[in-house]
């Protein structure tokens, strides 16, 4: 990892968790910190600022750069450290913010950088085309009922009201590009063949974004499986401090 990639992980903690993220790190003047953290990355504040504006759009703090799509080195920061919580992804960036101990976090995420990908499901390019496959399916189908089931973790963005169609949202920005399932999505759409669609959502940027729709991807397609490296971070309690005989 270089320095840069250092630089995008922080913007990235700072776009997502915004003053609760500066006042973590122990900065309370936005200024102060972007000065600060440059210098201890080895870039203008500046440049920490831009970078955080890049990610901005993501999350709704500030407006940043919605008029400007992520790029592939950004959409690997949002895949790679997207589902870590405040707590864990602030020991990332303070690792990195630390020459000293910056190494383990450098290692642990050397395999994820090497990736190459053209779509993400979690950032800006898969929300985008979600919100444009609702607006679709209202438009076409104007008498059935979309669920959303994105949080329910089913293998599948949105179901029909009585009925056994469910749709599976993918994103490209460009009109051209290979899509990821997960394990989860690939069975799922196994067990439900002809009623498991994949809505494939092209030029998601454009003002005249493309849809196509994909009726049991399973049969139709032979994908080839991918093994990717996730970060985590975990909280160690030593066995020392586990010896008390009272839990407050």
């Amino acid at each position: 990892m270089d320095k840069r990639e250092k630089l995008l992980i922080t913007a990235f903690y700072l776009a997502k968790f915004d003053r609760v993220a500066y006042a973590n790190l122990g900065y309370f003047k936005i200024n102060q910190a972007h000065e600060e953290i440059g210098k201890k990355l080895g870039y203008k504040r500046n440049s920490v600022k831009n970078r955080r504006d890049d990610f901005d759009p993501l999350f709704g703090h500030r407006a940043g750069w919605h008029q400007v799509e992520l790029s592939k080195s950004n959409l690997k920061i949002v895949d790679a450290f997207d589902h870590l919580s405040e707590e864990a992804l602030r020991a990332v960036v303070l690792d990195l913010l630390d020459e000293a101990s910056s190494r383990a976090v450098l290692l642990l995420s050397e395999n994820v950088h090497k990736q190459t990908s053209t779509y993400t499901t979690r950032g800006i390019t898969g929300k985008k085309a979600e919100a444009i496959f609702v607006d679709w399916f209202a438009k076409y189908y104007p008498h059935d009922v979309l669920v959303d089931t994105r949080d329910l973790g089913c293998g599948y963005d949105f179901e029909v009201e009585n009925s056994d169609r469910v749709f599976e949202v993918k994103g490209l920005s460009g009109d051209n590009g290979g899509v990821l399932f997960t394990d989860k999505e690939w069975v799922i759409a196994a067990e439900k063949q002809e009623d498991y669609h994949l809505v494939l959502v092209k030029d998601c940027f454009s003002n005249e974004p493309i849809v196509e729709v994909y009726s049991n991807p399973h049969r139709k397609f032979n994908p080839k499986k991918q093994i990717t490296t996730v970060i985590n971070v975990n909280w160690g309690i030593s066995s020392s401090d586990l010896n008390y005989t009272e839990i407050d």
